[in-house]
C-alpha cells in the first residue's frame, strides 16, 4: 500500500513537471489563430517585431517559434543559390524584380537568377557538392527578407 502511494505521488509530480514545461508553449492551432505559423517561424526572427513597434507580439512569437540555437544549425551554409522565375511575372512580384535589378546582388557572388518560362519564384539552394538541398517558394518575401536570408545562409 505504501508503494502505491509513493508511485501515485511520483507520477503526480511528473505530470505537474510536464504541464509546467509545456505551459510556456502554445499549440500549433493556437499559434495559427494568433497569426503565427510555427512550422516555419524561427525564434531568431521574433526580435525583429520591435523594429515595427510590435513589441506586444514578441511573447506570443516566442511561444510559437522553432528554436535553432544549435551550433550545428548555425554552421549550415549553402554554397550556391539560384532564383528561378519567369520574367513575365515581374509585374506580380515587383519586390523580386527590385532585388534582381538592385546592387544587392553584388554582395552574393554565389547567387544567380535564372529565367524559366512560366515559373513562380523559387529559391534553389545547393551544397558544396552542387547537389540541390532545398527549394523555397518565396512569393511573399520582400527584398529585405531575401537579403537577410542570403546573408545568413549563403557562403559568400
Amino acid at each position: 500500500m505504501h508503494g502505491i502511494k509513493l508511485l501515485t505521488i511520483f507520477f503526480g509530480q511528473l505530470l505537474l513537471c510536464i504541464i509546467f514545461v509545456t505551459s510556456d508553449l502554445l499549440s500549433s492551432i493556437q499559434c495559427l489563430d494568433r497569426g503565427f505559423s510555427p512550422d516555419n517561424l524561427l525564434c531568431s526572427n521574433c526580435h525583429d517585431l520591435k523594429q515595427f513597434k510590435l513589441n506586444e507580439l514578441e511573447n506570443t512569437c516566442q511561444e510559437c517559434c522553432t528554436h535553432t540555437d544549435n551550433a550545428e544549425d548555425k554552421t549550415i551554409k549553402y554554397h550556391r543559390a539560384i532564383l528561378t522565375l519567369c520574367t513575365c511575372k515581374f509585374g506580380r512580384y515587383p519586390q523580386i524584380e527590385a532585388f534582381i535589378k538592385s546592387k544587392r546582388l553584388q554582395r552574393f557572388p554565389t547567387f544567380s537568377f535564372k529565367h524559366v518560362v512560366g515559373a513562380e519564384p523559387i529559391l534553389h539552394l545547393y551544397n558544396d557538392k552542387d547537389e540541390e538541398i532545398q527549394s523555397l517558394g518565396i512569393e511573399k518575401w520582400d527584398t529585405d527578407t531575401l537579403t537577410a536570408f542570403l546573408e545568413e545562409n549563403l557562403h559568400v
